[in-house]
């Protein structure tokens, strides 16, 4: 199980439409076979920074869904909405595996 982790900075004066995007974002992805991302916001640190985050088997597995996903005309544009909120440059993603502990 690995945790497919994205953080992004928002616009100045584009959170709430972010917000609204996020959500649409979303759905689209659940419907074409994407987990649903939890979304987190950041209390310190960068101004207007989030994070969300969803659970899949493996980094093939992310890739196989996002590939997917990519065919859909509803999630591409979803997508294309959502990244116009995002300060240039400021969108990265991690693949994280939980490590074991001796």
């Amino acid at each position: 199980m690995v945790r497919h982790l994205l953080r992004q900075v928002v616009r100045h004066g584009h959170w709430a439409d972010f917000i609204v995007a996020y959500k649409a974002w979303n759905e689209a992805g659940v419907k074409v076979g994407l987990p649903a991302y939890r979304l987190y916001s950041s209390e310190w640190g960068t101004f207007n920074e989030a994070f969300a985050e969803a659970e899949y088997q493996d980094s093939g597995d992310i890739e196989r869904r996002y590939k997917a996903a990519m065919d859909d005309p509803a999630f591409n544009e979803a997508l294309g909405v959502l990244v116009g909120h995002l300060v240039d440059a400021q969108a990265r993603d991690y693949v994280l595996s939980e490590v074991k502990l001796i």
